[in-house]
């Protein structure tokens, strides 16, 4: 069998490459997010091992089910079977040999096993594993133990394992709710800055924001000004969360406050702030390919400064503070410089 199986290995390559691209066509195509999708050849020294196992016999080497196989790791585990549905959908599953492995000890994997089609032996099949990326985890670091937590393992052993199990799993159920929680809070946030309410500006609320008519609006004018493509893409998130703090802009009002009195200048603002880049930061408009989401608030956050009712000596000191918090880092000299050059630039 292993002279058989040295024979078949560029076959065998070929056709996992195609399984391979085939199944990352059809989770991109139904917008499942996974952590990645890898596949691989079993090896000759594996393949000799498995022969060589005392409770199985293998008639030919079409019988060894998982020459080629393939593995997709999700993010969350209701994702699973989102995966699990597609794989049922879209290839031959030999439903006799595959399973849902769960042990009691962590482990878990859905294991298909999949008739190819036009395989190199009416024979062939593949097997494709789907876990969660916490799962995955869990078999590498046991398979680098060289263990299988089951009875042949010392009881104080699995043990250990059942707790580590019990902590992943845990994790799976908390990453799941936490995900359903940001997504009752992107609707909570959206809801409020309908009846023009005031949210703090996190990750969450900024999410929202952007995605205001308004902002929006303004996004479009800076991209068509700029002569480059509107990106559904937000713009850099936490960058801009702390950009807005240090400006001042505490809450979602005082953001949508600063873009009705800030927005309409923001166009006209926009040679001169990217001649003060050209100049001191080294950055062109030209190097602006796309203006994501949100962009526009950068030039809103820094004119609600710049032209506020503060005094200079201030506004050149919370723009000192906007720069060493951000860009400059531990650098408060050139921070000041910046500072400075762009006040100069923009009154």
């Amino acid at each position: 069998m292993l002279n058989e199986y040295e024979a078949q290995r560029a076959g065998l390559a070929a056709m996992g490459e195609r399984l391979h691209a085939e199944l990352r066509a059809i989770l991109a195509q139904a917008f499942v997010p996974v952590q990645f999708v890898s596949w691989r050849l079993k090896s000759p020294a594996s393949l000799s091992h498995k022969l060589a196992r005392p409770e199985k016999t293998y008639r030919q080497l079409w019988d060894v089910t998982d020459l080629v196989a393939l593995r997709v790791a999700t993010y969350f585990e209701d994702h699973l079977e989102q995966v699990s549905r597609l794989v049922e959908q879209h290839f031959r599953v030999d439903f006799m040999h595959s399973a849902d492995k769960t042990k009691p000890a962590g482990y878990r994997s859905i294991h298909y096993v999949c008739a190819a089609g036009q395989g190199p032996h009416p024979d062939f099949r593949f097997e494709l594993q789907l876990r969660t990326a916490l799962q995955h985890a869990w078999a590498e670091v046991e398979h680098d133990l060289g263990y299988k937590v089951d009875d042949a393992v010392p009881e104080a052993i699995r043990r250990r394992f059942s707790r580590v199990a019990g902590l992943l799993e845990i994790a799976d159920q908390e990453f799941v709710s936490i995900r359903r929680d940001l997504a009752s809070s992107r609707e909570l946030v959206r809801a409020t800055l309908k009846k023009e309410g005031a949210l703090p500006i996190d990750l969450v609320s900024l999410d929202a924001l952007v995605r205001e008519p308004e902002i929006e609006r303004l996004d479009r004018e800076v991209a068509r000004a700029l002569s480059a493509d509107f990106s559904e893409q937000p713009f850099f998130p936490d960058y801009l969360v702390k950009l807005l703090r240090l400006a001042g802009l505490e809450n979602t009002r005082e953001v949508m406050a600063a873009l009705e009195q800030q927005g309409p200048a923001v166009q006209g603002a926009l040679p001169q702030y990217f001649e003060f880049a050209r100049r001191s930061l080294s950055f062109a408009p030209e190097s602006v390919a796309q203006v994501q989401r949100g962009y526009s608030l950068l030039f809103v956050a820094l004119l609600s400064v710049i032209r506020g009712e503060a005094l200079a000596i201030s506004k050149a000191a919370r723009l000192t503070r906007l720069y060493l918090e951000t860009d400059f880092p531990g650098d408060e000299r050139k921070a000041q410089r910046i500072a400075a050059e762009l006040l100069s630039s923009l009154t």
